[in-house]
């Protein structure tokens, strides 16, 4: 830096100076206006990787046979505590009758009696089934739906209510008896 004397020459040498740093600045963004198609590719690589080791992880198919099955598990339940109060108040110690599937079997006596609005109908369509059981005949019962996506192992498996145990649980198809 050249010694100054006068203060207007070092106004003239300031302004000499940021009029070439701005011409440099100007220059290097002339020299580039974006991206290389090899840094978008890189980037889009690393995005699709990313996206594909989320799916594995999440594995949305599996989520959602879980989601309908939690609908059929907590339908199950809500069908055995109609069945229980229709046992204790209307049915006098007996389950409704006849046994069977969704609308055809005793389920839809739930309605009538006001323990149920409606019989419900699984995520998929699908119907719940009553069997019933037991001496004297219909004093015992078993609800059931199956299960897509089952927790105890591979197979058919039944989310089943049975009345002799009073309580809901995961068994193997052809189980679930009164």
């Amino acid at each position: 830096m050249p010694n100054l004397v006068h203060s207007s020459q070092f106004i003239a040498y300031r302004k000499q100076k940021s009029v070439n740093s701005e011409l440099k600045t100007v220059n290097c963004r002339r020299w580039r206006h974006g991206f290389t198609l090899i840094e978008l590719l890189v980037v889009i690589g690393i995005l699709g990787i990313l996206a594909a080791a989320v799916l594995v992880a999440v594995n949305p198919a599996k989520r959602q046979r879980q989601a309908r099955d939690s609908s059929r598990k907590t339908n199950i339940g809500t069908l055995a505590h109609a069945l229980d109060a229709y046992y204790v108040s209307r049915g006098n110690g007996y389950y409704p009758t006849p046994d069977g599937c969704g609308t055809s079997g005793g389920l839809t006596a739930l309605t009538t009696s006001g323990d149920l609005k409606e019989v419900p109908t699984g995520p998929t369509g699908d119907d719940y089934c009553l069997t019933l059981g037991g001496a004297p005949a219909n004093s015992e019962a078993a609800l059931y739906a199956t299960l897509e996506d089952p927790t105890s192992g591979d197979g058919d498996w039944l989310w089943c209510w049975q009345s002799a145990i009073g309580k809901v649980q995961e068994i193997t198809s052809g189980s679930c008896t009164p």
